[in-house]
């Protein structure tokens, strides 16, 4: 008896229903972010990039590829990487593969660890469990020679901490 008065009183409390409002995308809180790899000092060095849409291979190479903006100049960034075409990308668990078009010569080191650093710290992105594992990324020149690299030798830090731990810019600018 005091149940059913309990549920009449709650129920009655004047409140009007309503529909659905409509107010828009609900909020995340967090901004997308990829972890590009440029040169500075002579180093390899991750430079945080703020996207519209969540990080994936594809779109961190493409934005390596691009080379370092105004800013990341005036920071000392450069990259290794020049005129060298967009590679063909494949994904398979916590492998990526870069096949690099027909005509493109032989990467220096640097340029060859900018794009294994870029494409397994974006695959960690995409996949969060591989950080775990560990990604492997397969750079195979148009001459078939193959270069392997993996995550553990980048310093890829968590992408949830990537505000927190990796600078906007490299250090010394």
């Amino acid at each position: 008896m005091l149940l059913a008065a309990a549920v009449l009183l709650l129920s009655g409390c004047g409140i009007p229903t309503t529909g659905v409002i409509q107010s828009g995308d609900p909020a995340t809180g967090i901004q997308p972010k990829a972890l590009i790899f440029f040169v500075t000092d002579g180093r390899v060095v991750p430079v945080v990039r703020e996207l519209t849409n969540p990080v994936d291979v594809r779109t961190a190479v493409q934005l390596l590829l691009a080379g370092p903006d105004m800013r990341d100049r005036q920071f000392g960034s450069t990259t290794a990487l020049t005129r060298i075409p967009a590679p063909t990308i494949s994904v398979s668990g916590a492998e990526v593969r870069l096949q690099l078009a027909a005509g493109t010569g032989p990467l220096s080191p640097l340029a060859t660890r900018q794009l294994i650093c870029t494409a397994a710290a974006a695959r960690q992105a995409e996949d969060p469990d591989t950080a775990t594992t560990g990604v492997t990324v397969v750079v195979a020149g148009p001459d078939g020679l193959l270069t392997q690299g993996s995550s553990q030798s980048c310093s890829i830090p968590r992408p949830a901490a990537y505000s927190a731990e990796t600078p906007a810019h490299p250090p010394g600018g």
